[in-house]
């Protein structure tokens, strides 16, 4: 009799501990889906962030963000012509050293599209490009965006003129001459 009480009590610790690995497995499971729903919610919001994020902050050449300051700073007097492109292409290749120069106007126009004055691009690529220019770098970036200011006119408009003076200002530039002569 104690033989057989010895069987069944070993079957029902087995069956116990059967039981309990089941429901480990099962819990192990619901676990790993719930952090998987998790990493799929954090990399969706990372994603989201990163996609709703404005095309001039995701700039990191300082050279291409002068360029697009360029264009936001031709595009005050209104639409490009095609002499402003040319200029702006014989820029990029010469001053700036792009090897693509025609893309790199078409980016750069592409990231500038959606704004009505270089104050507000200026606004967002000044603190960038200071960080990673250097001062001779700074003054070339100054002296490119008064020749793109000049571009196809000659004259420097009021608010051409603001964009230089505040482009000076951000770079540190303390000797701001007025830009404004008739």
């Amino acid at each position: 009799m104690h033989i057989l009480l010895g069987v069944l009590s070993t079957l029902s610790i087995i069956a116990i501990i059967i039981f309990s690995l089941s429901t480990i497995t099962k819990a192990i499971a619901q676990t790993s889906l719930g952090l998987s729903e998790l990493g799929g919610r954090l990399h969706r919001l990372f994603f989201a962030r990163k996609a709703n994020q404005h095309p001039l902050t995701q700039i990191t050449d300082p050279r291409e963000a002068a360029l697009a300051l360029m264009v936001a700073i031709m595009k005050d007097r209104g639409e490009l012509t095609s002499e402003q492109i040319s200029d702006l292409e014989h820029w990029a290749e010469h001053r700036l050293n792009f090897t693509n120069p025609r893309e790199m106007v078409t980016l750069a126009r592409w990231h500038v599209k959606d704004f009505v004055e270089s104050g507000a691009v200026l606004y967002r690529l000044a603190k960038p490009m200071a960080k990673r220019c250097s001062g001779p770098q700074r003054a070339d970036i100054i002296d490119l965006a008064t020749l793109a200011a000049r571009s196809g006119h000659g004259r420097i408009t009021a608010l051409q003129a603001h964009t230089i003076k505040e482009l000076k200002y951000k770079f540190g530039d303390l000797n701001q001459e007025v830009l404004l002569r008739g």
